[in-house]
C-alpha cells in the first residue's frame, strides 16, 4: 500500500507519485506535509537528502486553484542550479495536472524575456532565485494579490550569500497573512530576528536531533602524514571505480589545480563553483547529470541544493571550517536507499575539525596504506578532545609550584616570588573560570533562543 495515500492528498498527486515510484514518504514529508495542508507557518531543520523539496512541493500543488491563473506560491532558492531543480521537480507533475502552470526566473538570463513571458500570463507558482525575484517584483511584472504561499529553501545558504536582504524586501510587500515556512540545515543565531519577523506562531521541526548523518554512508579518514594532498588523491582514486565522485575543495584557485592534475592523468572530470559563467554552469550540470562525468572537482556550493543521482564516493581534499557542510558534503552519497562512501584527508592541521566531527556522532573508519600502497583498515583512531578536569587543572597549579622551587635547599631565591607564584596560580584559574563562564553563557543563549519570540516547537 501506498503510504502517501494517508497523508490527505489529491488524486492526482497520488497517481504522479505512484510513477516516481514514491511508497513511503521520508519523516521530513510525514511532519511537513499535514502542516502546509493546513496552511501552518513551518520552520524546519533538515540536512540534504531529506525530501524537503517533495514535502513542500506536494502541498502546494494540492491547495492551488487551478482555475485561477493567478501567482498563489513563490519557491526562494539561493542557486539557479537549485532552482531549476525545484522547477523540474514540479513541472513533472504537469503531466497528471494539465492546468498547472510554473515558471522559473533565475539570474544570468534575459531578463526582457522573463518579463514578456509574465505580462502574457501569470503562472500559479513561481520558483525563483532571491535576486532576480526582486529585480522582476520592481519592474512591475509580479502581480502579488492573490498570493498564499511563501517558502523559502536552503535560508542559511541565502543567508551566507548576502540574499537575505532581498527576500525580507519582498515579503515586506506581500500580505502579511501570506504563509510562510522556511527550510534550512541550520538555524544562525542571525537568522532568527527575521524569522521572527516574518513567521507567525511557527511549527519548529528539528529533524536533525540525535541524526547526524545518513546511517547509508561510510565515513573514512584517510591520513596524509605531510604528504602531498595531490598525490594522495591519486592514490585514493586506484583504489574504487565509482558511479559519480564529488571531490570538494576549500578554496576557489584549488579547484583548477586538482582538475588540471586529473586531467593530466586521462580522468573524466569536470570542475563546478560559482565562478563559472551561468550559461557554463548550466551545461555542466546538465552534461554531469547525463553521465559524461566520472569526476567532478567542487566547491561547496554543490554540496547544496543540487542534487546528482547515483554519487558513490565523496572525497574532501580538507574539511571545511564550518562543520556543518561537511554533513552536506558527505549527505551527497548513500541517498535513496543506496550506500556511498564519504572520505577525508586529514593531518595534524585538521585534526582538531576531526576530533570536532567525532564529538558530534560521525563514526569514522580509519584506514592507511600498506607496503603494496593499498589502503587497509587500521585500529588505530582519534579520540574525542579531552575536557579539561580538575585534575588537570591541579596539574597546572603544580607546574607553576614547582618552578619556584630549587633543588638546592641553601639557595636562595629571589625576593617576592611567594606573591609572582601566588599572582600566577590566580591568573590560571580566572582563565578557566572565564572559559567556564563563556560556556555556561553559550549554552544560556541556546536555550533562550528557543523560548524568546519565535515559540519554536514541535507537535506531533
Amino acid at each position: 500500500m501506498n503510504k502517501f495515500d494517508n497523508l490527505g492528498l489529491k488524486r492526482f498527486l497520488n497517481l504522479s507519485l505512484e510513477k516516481l515510484n514514491f511508497s513511503n514518504p521520508t519523516m521530513v514529508q510525514k511532519k511537513v506535509i499535514p502542516l502546509l495542508l493546513k496552511h501552518q507557518n513551518v520552520i524546519c531543520k533538515a540536512h540534504t537528502g531529506t525530501g524537503k523539496t517533495h514535502a513542500f512541493c506536494l502541498p502546494i500543488l494540492n491547495n492551488l486553484d487551478y482555475d485561477q491563473l493567478n501567482i498563489q506560491a513563490i519557491i526562494v532558492a539561493p542557486t539557479r542550479e537549485l532552482a531549476k531543480q525545484i522547477y523540474e521537480n514540479i513541472r513533472f507533475f504537469k503531466g497528471f495536472q494539465p492546468k498547472l502552470q510554473v515558471n522559473c526566473f533565475v539570474g544570468g538570463e534575459d531578463i526582457k524575456r522573463q518579463i514578456e513571458q509574465l505580462e502574457r500570463s501569470q503562472p500559479h507558482i513561481i520558483v525563483a532565485t532571491p535576486t532576480r525575484l526582486k529585480d522582476l517584483f520592481e519592474q512591475q511584472s509580479l502581480k502579488l494579490g492573490k498570493l498564499t504561499t511563501f517558502i523559502i529553501d536552503e535560508c542559511d545558504m541565502i543567508f551566507d550569500l548576502g540574499f537575505i536582504e532581498n527576500v525580507d524586501y519582498i515579503l515586506s510587500k506581500v500580505n502579511p497573512n501570506v504563509q510562510v515556512s522556511v527550510f534550512s540545515a541550520t538555524i544562525p543565531e542571525e537568522l532568527k530576528p527575521f524569522l521572527i519577523k516574518y513567521l507567525k506562531n511557527p511549527y519548529y521541526l528539528d529533524l536533525n536531533a540525535n541524526k547526524i548523518s545518513n546511517q547509508n554512508i561510510t565515513h573514512i579518514l584517510i591520513p596524509t602524514k605531510h604528504q602531498e594532498r595531490s598525490n594522495i588523491l591519486l592514490k585514493l582514486l586506484k583504489t574504487f571505480d565509482p558511479y559519480l565522485c564529488l571531490i570538494f575543495v576549500n578554496k576557489k584557485e584549488d579547484i583548477k589545480k586538482y582538475y588540471d592534475l586529473l586531467l593530466e592523468h586521462n580522468y573524466s572530470v569536470a570542475q563546478l563553483h560559482a565562478g563559472l559563467e551561468p550559461r557554463f554552469r548550466t551545461q555542466v550540470v546538465k552534461r554531469i547529470r547525463n553521465l559524461e562525468y566520472k569526476y567532478v572537482i567542487a566547491s561547496d556550493i554543490a554540496a547544496r541544493g543540487i542534487d546528482f543521482i547515483g554519487i558513490s564516493h565523496v572525497i574532501s581534499i580538507d574539511l571545511p571550517n564550518d562543520l556543518e557542510y561537511y554533513i552536506h558534503r558527505s549527505g551527497r552519497t548513500g541517498r535513496a536507499n543506496y550506500t556511498g562512501c564519504s572520505y577525508v584527508l586529514y593531518d595534524t592541521k585538521n585534526l582538531t575539525l576531526v576530533q570536532q566531527l567525532i564529538t558530534k556522532g560521525i563514526i569514522f573508519k580509519y584506514q592507511k596504506w600498506n607496503q603494496n600502497n593499498e589502503l587497509v583498515d587500521t585500529d588505530l583512531g582519534i579520540s574525542k578532545p579531552k575536557k579539561q578536569n580538575s585534575g588537570q587543572v591541579n596539574n597546572e597549579i603544580n607546574k607553576i609550584i614547582h618552578r619556584y622551587k630549587t633543588k638546592d635547599n641553601n639557595k636562595k631565591v629571589k625576593p617576592g616570588y611567594k606573591k609572582k607564584r601566588k599572582e600566577e596560580i590566580t591568573a590560571l584559574k580566572q582563565h578557566i573560570r572565564r572559559d567556564h563562564i563563556k560556556a555556561s553563557i553559550k549554552k544560556i543563549k541556546k536555550t533562550k533562543a528557543k523560548e524568546r519570540g519565535l515559540k519554536l516547537f514541535d507537535k506531533e
